[in-house]
């Protein structure tokens, strides 16, 4: 009998710390920053969910959650001809104002007198500007670039982008890419206001195709949303939305080329599956760094020009 209660007796209090653990557990992931330990729980069950998937799909190498690390640990041999790259630079900028419009400063703009400065040097030191093939190619180890060879990108389309960058480009017969927000693609020509944010139109899309290719920033989720143990990631990473913005951006736009930027550099292994499903063969973060053959293309890095950083401190080229 003493025997039977005792039992009884560990199996209610088994049932009962069963109980807590499943309590605390929603509890973490409903509150994760009610203490240190609770978001800890929550970013622990979704970095296992992340590593389950990668393992089930074998789609992402290992250790692509962190890949500027990965990466930095990397060694590239440089192992180029004479006169070919050993590494290319792709380099990325957002809004293009001339100074005295520039009334936000910040990383993301670029006075267009640093951008015309910036596009010179590189005309005048010979630099080949590749297009997205070429560079998919090269990162292939399928061709081989001009030592002196960058990749110029522009993100979101922004209307000043045509406006103020376009003339210089085509000035020095350079090539550049931009990757578009597909809800940004005006369907008609804005009244440009050189302090306002007003976007590209089709109609600019298609006169700037001489010098600008224009590829996915997703249609509509460039933006960040709540998802996760409490914390703001871009809406992106919805898979669920992502596939279905993925449709959008190609059935609205017309833009259906397998080149794609993540917005806000953010990626996990769930996006770069459904991109690699749904045809995208190259995507770039907003990790600054080299571009090498060999390289994941789903997690290729850009150099951020700004006007205080000189694209040939970004080359690494030494003053004269």
């Amino acid at each position: 009998m003493q025997l039977r209660r005792i039992r009884n007796m560990i199996i209610i209090m088994l049932y009962i710390a069963i109980a807590f653990v499943i309590t605390f557990y929603i509890l973490s992931m409903k509150y994760p920053h009610a203490s240190a330990f609770s978001y800890e729980t929550c970013r622990a069950t979704y970095d296992m969910t992340d590593d389950l998937f990668k393992t089930l799909n074998g789609e992402v190498p290992e250790d692509a959650s962190n890949v500027a690390a990965a990466s930095a640990s990397t060694p590239h041999v440089q192992t180029a001809p004479p006169g070919k790259a050993s590494h290319v630079a792709v380099l990325m900028y957002h809004y293009v104002v001339p100074e005295k419009y520039n009334v936000e400063p910040n990383n993301a703009r670029i006075n267009l007198e640093a951008f015309e400065q910036g596009m010179k040097f590189l005309h005048d030191e010979g630099y080949h500007t590749a297009t997205l093939k070429e560079l998919e190619q090269y990162v292939k180890g399928e061709i081989q670039l001009p030592e002196k060879t960058v990749v110029l990108t522009f993100d979101d389309g922004y209307q000043n982008n045509v406006v103020y960058a376009y003339p210089v480009l085509k000035k020095y017969g350079f090539k550049a890419n931009i990757f578009i927000v597909g809800t940004k693609l005006s369907d008609q020509k804005q009244k440009f206001i050189p302090t306002a944010k007003t976007t590209i139109s089709r109609q600019e899309m298609k006169a700037t195709s001489d010098v600008f290719a224009y590829h996915s920033h997703t249609y509509n989720l460039h933006y960040k949303r709540l998802v996760q143990c409490a914390e703001y990631y871009a809406a992106g990473k919805d898979s669920k939305r992502f596939t279905h913005d993925i449709d959008l951006m190609k059935s609205k736009t017309g833009i259906n080329t397998p080149y794609f930027a993540y917005p806000y550099g953010e990626y996990d292994p769930q996006m770069v599956y459904d991109l690699k499903r749904n045809g995208y063969r190259m995507a770039f973060t907003v990790r600054p760094g080299f571009v090498h053959p060999g390289d994941d293309p789903m997690y290729l890095p850009r150099m951020n020009v700004t006007s205080t950083t000189t694209v040939r401190h970004l080359l690494n080229l030494p003053d004269e």
